[in-house]
């Protein structure tokens, strides 16, 4: 099936590793070209290396940048666009959660979850805005968590970051479908990756990796019956960045193995 995606540009925020690395990869199958940064140097080169597999060095760009710092993501989208000519789609899959109940968490975590999973995106919108409209048009996709809607406590911040983030991504669509801009979310359970691979090593290392996370799908009684992969993220991801899309705005797509009762 044609997507719809080839030569178009791919600007991936938090995409060296996960979801967003993971999605990179599809965007290179699928004939795109891609942007990828974060905050590590080390990474970001291995990222690099890595997508080599998957598309031509003409069709990759990374770059270190701080997703929370304005002038960072300014500088990476402009280059970005200098690079390639031209920026069609944005994804938002810069995130980590931070686990604390309201008393135990600082005000310091309360301000880096606020600017991670807020001011990161409102940066990003803003500086790939103008690109977008100079092509007619194109894709917003904000990577959230179904704690947007149905928070737990012991993961107060992140939840509450989550929901205005949901809120956030509403109205942009709403406000961008002038400019031919649709935005959409893509709402995540539990999904295998790095930081969950680090809370494994952390909590359960001498566990094997596949009794942990089947252990966790039982634990957090997630209704398919296991923990969600990467790519099958990263796979609606694509479907929303691609032509098969669009008529496609404002909406949330849950990947989460019908985990949560919010409606």
């Amino acid at each position: 099936m044609d997507l719809g995606l080839k030569d178009k540009v791919a600007v991936i925020m938090g995409g060296t590793s996960g979801v967003g690395l993971k999605t990179a990869e599809m965007f290179l199958q699928e004939g795109a070209k891609v942007a990828v940064c974060g905050r590590n140097e080390e990474r970001k080169e291995k990222a690099y290396d890595h997508l080599l597999k998957f598309g031509p060095a003409e069709s990759i760009y990374a770059a270190t940048c701080d997703v929370t710092n304005k002038a960072d993501v300014t500088n990476f989208i402009e280059s970005t666009a200098s690079f390639f000519g031209g920026i069609d789609i944005l994804v938002n899959a810069a995130g980590q959660s931070v686990m604390g109940y309201f008393f135990d968490i600082t005000e310091e975590q309360w301000e880096q979850q606020i600017q991670l999973k807020y001011f990161a995106i409102i940066y990003a919108v803003k500086a790939v805005h103008p690109h977008l409209v100079k092509r007619g048009g194109g894709r917003i996709i904000n990577i959230n968590a179904t704690l947007a809607k149905e928070p737990e406590r012991h993961m107060v911040a992140t939840a509450a970051t989550r929901a205005g983030l949901l809120n956030l991504s509403k109205t942009l669509s709403q406000e961008l479908a002038a400019d031919n801009i649709l935005v959409n979310s893509v709402s995540l359970g539990l999904i295998r990756t790095d930081q969950w691979e680090r809370r494994r090593m952390k909590n359960a290392p001498e566990m094997k990796v596949e009794d942990y996370y089947a252990d966790l799908a039982k634990k957090r009684n997630i209704p398919l019956g296991r923990v969600g992969e990467a790519e099958e993220v990263a796979s609606v991801i694509i479907f929303l960045a691609s032509s098969k899309a669009s008529y496609v705005a404002g909406s949330t797509i849950e990947t989460a193995g019908a985990l949560g009762k919010a409606l």
